[in-house]
């Protein structure tokens, strides 16, 4: 756990004084990813720098696992804290292997356990290591060499990870990528990470908490849910933005509020006036034909109302399939985008599990509002 009380830094003296960060108070549980939010100068990388000593505290304490960080050498401290920077700052005359290496050879490592790690940090992002262990940083993408420095925070298996707007210079394409195998590594590793970001919707995504700042004052720290549905004033409402209802969506995943036991399905094999009359009497203004467990498409009444024989051949395919833990922000998008109301939900094998309408979606969006409404003691 790492805990800041009334953090303070001050830059200069007297009447040139300028006070980066104001009595700062708060706790990052182990296993934590809590991001440091706000907008430019408001205090969240200097938190970050004060963390590993890179800046010097100016008054307050804080503590890792109950020890005063002013207490411990500030090397062995950052040997034991993880770093990856926006500009990833990898050495070019060193190869990706020997980036990766730089921290457990200070630490004395043997070079076959130093191999060992190389190899498994940059399998674990993505990097082949019998293709990218030898090449050298300029032999990469941007986002490859993003992939290293992770690997390289990693590498000496520190419990703490400081990562400062790490995929901030990232086009947006591979930063999304990026971001959803650093989620996949932390759901693996459960590092306790203090991520600084400006970007509300990296924020939402990444953390499991947020802290917001603003002039060096800590203004809320909350779940992503709460920050977006309860802000805590009108500077934090203006910052997450007025569209705070789907970036809520972006929070909640499909599975959450899918329909399992759908009614309306049907077989390929059924026969059209048969379906047309089980439709009318159930009021169904659709049905999804299945084959083998997996969905093939969906029939309407419109469809079936000349029609004789199977209905196989009048099954209208549908442009997408929903997996079961995409974010309904997502799944918004591609409802508008093939103008359908209902798509289906689909397990890592393309079987049918279910199905995700805007109506599920509309509910989810009004129940988060609820809920937090009620957790706050409003409506009473």
């Amino acid at each position: 756990m790492i805990r800041y009380e009334s953090v303070t830094k001050v830059y200069g003296n007297g009447k040139d004084a300028v006070t980066a960060l104001d009595n700062v108070s708060l706790e990052i549980q182990a296993g934590e990813v809590v991001i440091l939010l706000g907008p430019s100068g408001c205090g969240k990388t200097t938190t970050l720098r004060l963390t590993n000593r890179l800046e010097t505290l100016t008054r307050g304490t804080i503590t890792i696992n109950g020890q005063d960080i002013m207490q411990v050498d500030a090397v062995k401290l950052r040997q034991k804290i993880g770093y990856v920077i926006q500009e990833i700052g990898l050495f070019p005359n060193k190869t990706i292997a020997e980036n990766v290496a730089v921290v457990p050879k200070l630490l004395g490592w043997s070079e076959e356990r130093i191999r060992e790690r190389v190899d498994e940090l940059l399998w674990m992002t993505n990097l082949d290591p019998r293709t990218y262990r030898d090449r050298y940083p300029a032999e990469l993408s941007g986002g490859q060499q993003q992939r290293v420095g992770v690997a390289r925070g990693l590498a000496a298996d520190p419990n703490i990870l400081l990562m400062d707007e790490p995929f901030g210079a990232i086009d947006p394409i591979n930063r999304e990528q990026i971001q959803d195998e650093f989620l996949r590594l932390q759901a693996k590793l459960k590092k306790t990470v203090v991520f600084v970001s400006h970007d509300i919707h990296e924020a939402i995504k990444m953390g499991d908490r947020i802290a917001l700042f603003d002039k060096g004052r800590l203004i809320q720290y909350d779940t992503p849910e709460a920050i977006l549905t309860q802000p805590k004033n009108k500077f934090v409402a203006d910052f997450v933005g007025a569209d705070r209802a789907l970036k809520v969506l972006g929070l909640i995943r499909t599975g959450d509020i899918m329909n399992r036991s759908p009614k309306n399905l049907l077989r390929m094999t059924d026969q059209a006036q048969d379906v047309l009359k089980f439709m009318d009497s159930k009021k169904f203004h659709y049905g999804i034909v299945l084959n083998g467990g997996k969905p093939m498409g969906y029939v309407t009444n419109r469809t079936l109302k000349y029609e004789q024989g199977p209905i196989r051949d009048l099954v209208e395919t549908y442009p997408c399939l929903v997996e079961e833990k995409r974010n309904l922000r997502d799944v918004l998008s591609m409802m508008l985008m093939y103008n359908l109301m209902t798509l289906c939900v689909v397990d890592d094998n393309g079987d049918f599990i279910g199905t995700v309408s805007y109506n599920d979606i509309q509910k989810a969006i009004k129940e988060s509002y609820t809920d937090e409404a009620e957790r706050n003691g409003e409506g009473e």
